[in-house]
Order: C-alpha cells, then structure tokens, then sequence
C-alpha cells in the first residue's frame, strides 16, 4: 500500500473546504447576520468583513485540508471510504467546533444563539464536505499513463 498522497490531500481538502466555506456564508453571512452584528457590538467591535473573513475563509480551507489528510490516514483501517470519511469529519468538527468555538460560548463571549445553531450547522456541513472530498480523492487526479488504453 502507498502512503499519503499529499497531491491528493491537497485537491481533496480544498473542495471539503470549498463546500464548509459555502455552508458557513448561508449560515453566518445569511441566516444568522443580524446575531452575529449584534454580538460584535456588544463586544464594541464592528461588524466582520474584508480582512477578517478572508482569514475565516482560509481557516476553514486549512480545515478542508486538515480533515482530508485524517481522512486519508485512517481509510486503511475502516471497511469503506464512506466510515473513514464520516470519523474524520466528526473528529475534525469536534475539534475545530465543539472545542475551537465552544470556549467563546463557555466563557460568555458568544451566546447561545449563534453557538448552537453553529454547532448543528457545521456537522452537516463539515460531514458533506469529507464526503465530497473523499470521493474526489478517491478519483484519479493524475494524468493518464501514455501505456494505459483508451
């Protein structure tokens, strides 16, 4: 067996991210706007834009990218693509969710109402794009062999 494919982790990671990244604009940029504006003022911080959801945005790529090398280090041991994918997206979200944002709800900076709407949003999301990403890692990404027939 070949180990890790960085390549493919790469590609792969970047479409989970892509899907995160078009899940957390419906969430946070749409549905729960007016929660987030009224957070960052009661924090006496403007509302976030440009720069700061660029940033966002990367991070939720390097998550893609992050997910999809677990992915692909822990599809060995499970039975199918889809297990391995499920696991890794689960522990990536535990991680960068419960945990990364739950402090800002544990300690009173963030309420309840962007918290836990955040947290049922993004394992959907975070699960749909492992899935997505496992199955495009899963593909062939490299260019045929001129030996292979057509």
């Amino acid at each position: 067996m070949g180990g890790i494919q960085s390549g493919r982790v790469l590609v792969s990671g970047l479409a989970a991210g892509l899907v995160v990244n078009v899940g957390e604009f419906v969430l946070n940029g749409l549905l729960l706007r007016g929660e987030w504006e009224a957070a960052m003022r009661s924090l006496g911080r403007p509302p976030l834009g440009g720069a700061s959801i660029v940033s966002l945005n990367l991070m939720v790529f390097a998550l893609g990218i992050i997910t999809m090398w677990m992915y692909a280090a822990i599809r060995p041991s499970f039975g199918t693509d889809r297990e391995a994918a499920i696991r890794a997206g689960l522990a990536c979200w535990l991680l960068a969710y419960v945990l990364g944002f739950g402090w800002s709800f544990a300690m009173g900076v963030f309420p309840a109402t962007l918290y836990f709407p955040t947290l049922v949003w993004s394992v959907v999301e975070v699960l749909l794009g492992t899935l997505a990403g496992a199955w495009l890692h899963g593909r062939q990404l490299q260019p045929r062999s001129i030996h292979e027939e057509r």
